[in-house]
């Protein structure tokens, strides 16, 4: 399944009127176009709806930027609603692969009703609960977070809300693309809970991927030491060739279900502007690879993987080329 990307958006702020609101973005937009969002975090949801109440009954004096129900029509109904769109929705759950997986679904729902397709993926996991939930897991440390870092004991939580607009290859529209995600891999593990899983095994279930194309790797690297060594694994296995390996998530820390989506995001712009920005390491490396740089280059990368290997086994790929 190919999906084309024909504009984005994207913030590390936690202000969905902002980008939702943005009418340079949807200028290009009709009313009918299909409208795909991963889960967003319910305590997120409950949080903004306390937030509603607070501000109604005077506990708040700044407005919410834009609540959002906990009941998952009422997510497509507001987004619907800042967006101008009626058209079919669906939500995507598949932890921190979910932006993968909505634009996988993008392609096909643009492939059967002939239409470009809206995504919009944002999370802010900042709330109490899920920051000691990882933390107890040894998975957390908003100190650090620094991907591919010997020093890193944990990644650091983010917030990401990006926006995209896509179609098929097959459907006609005014826009010409600015990439093609020109193949895509699952794979899933439910026994696993704190890794990605076993090198070898990620490597044989992932299939259809031409590893000798690819001249970039943007990886999920979450900067959790576990987590860091197995894509480093899955990378040195699969790739010979001299290529650049960059997790973004040194810049922006783990925006969750929306951090593929956000990594995407900015790739183009680093295509855009020519510029890749380095891995951000502080201490020493995982490992000694050149491949991991630390140095800011030029950008004359054509065909990118990007990497999904999270927590919970939910792997997935896609291979992104880039005009």
């Amino acid at each position: 399944m190919q999906t084309e990307i024909l504009d984005y958006r994207y913030t590390t702020e936690w202000n969905l009127e902002s980008i939702l609101n943005d009418e340079t973005f949807k200028i290009n937009l009709q009313p009918k176009f299909p409208l795909i969002v991963p889960s967003i975090s319910t305590k997120e949801l409950n949080s903004a709806e306390n937030a509603w109440t607070d501000y109604t009954t005077g506990k708040r004096r700044g407005k919410p930027s834009v609540v959002l129900d906990s009941f998952p029509g009422n997510i497509f109904r507001k987004i619907g609603e800042y967006l101008r769109l009626s058209g079919d929705n669906l939500i995507v759950n598949a932890t921190c692969a979910s932006g993968l997986y909505a634009f996988h679904l993008a392609g096909m729902y643009s492939q059967t009703y002939g239409l470009p397709v809206v995504i919009v993926c944002a999370d802010n996991f900042n709330h109490p609960f899920d920051l000691w939930r990882f933390k107890s897991l040894g998975a957390l440390d908003n100190d650090t977070g620094r991907p591919f870092d010997k020093s890193s004991k944990g990644f650091k939580m983010g917030t990401g809300i990006s926006m995209f607009l896509v179609k098929h290859p097959s459907v006609k529209f005014s826009m010409s693309p600015i990439a093609t995600i020109t193949n895509f891999a699952f794979y899933s593990n439910n026994d696993l809970a704190t890794g990605p899983g076993e090198i070898d095994d990620i490597i044989n279930n992932i299939q259809g991927i031409n590893y000798k194309s690819i001249d970039l790797w943007n990886a999920h690297a979450t900067g959790t030491p576990v987590g860091d060594i197995i894509e480093y694994g899955v990378f040195n296995k699969t790739i010979t060739q001299d290529i650049p390996i960059v997790g973004y998530k040194g810049y922006i820390g783990h925006c969750m279900c929306a951090s593929g989506a956000m990594e995407i995001a900015m790739s183009l712009d680093g295509k855009k502007n020519n510029i890749l920005l380095p891995n951000v390491i502080e201490g020493e490396k995982i490992v000694i690879d050149d491949r991991i740089i630390t140095t800011q280059t030029n950008f004359p990368y054509k065909r990118m993987l990007k990497a999904s290997l999270g927590f919970g086994g939910k792997t997935a790929v896609a291979v992104i080329d880039l005009y």
